[in-house]
């Protein structure tokens, strides 16, 4: 059976490949691309598992980093930012039981690359059902 790990990066790539259909998504061992814009999708977890009600949950966090360069259409990466958002609150995952739980926006400047950057993470967490006991 997949982790919930990797079921959840693989379902947030589909849905976010249907609202950011030009931009190339990379799974975060797969980017090395230095083609932007660009958004790249990673996971940790980020507290232990429960066990209530006949069922074991654990949180994850999902982690969106979306760059582009700063000359770029600034509104429509806030606009396809607030897509991302609205949709990962409802991500569907193939394995499992999961709900969105909080989520947070940061945009910084990046110059470690020789062109500047606009780098927004979205942090999405959530807790997923891993086993039902019944």
């Amino acid at each position: 059976m997949i982790s919930p790990q990797r079921d959840m990066v693989t379902s947030a790539i589909k849905t976010i490949e249907t609202i950011a259909d030009d931009i190339p998504i990379f799974d975060s061992s797969e980017s090395d691309s230095n083609g932007y814009p660009q958004i790249i999708i990673s996971t940790g977890s980020t507290g232990d598992s429960q066990r209530a009600k006949n069922e074991q949950r654990s949180s994850y966090t999902l982690y969106v980093d979306y760059f582009d360069t700063v000359d770029n259409d600034h509104g429509l990466m806030m606009d396809t930012c607030f897509s991302i958002r609205e949709y990962l609150k409802y991500l569907r995952l193939s394995s499992y039981n999961c709900s969105s739980v909080a989520f947070n926006q940061v945009e910084v400047i990046d110059n470690s690359t020789d062109q500047s950057l606009r780098h927004v993470t979205i942090t999405m967490d959530y807790n997923i059902t891993e086993k039902s006991f019944i």
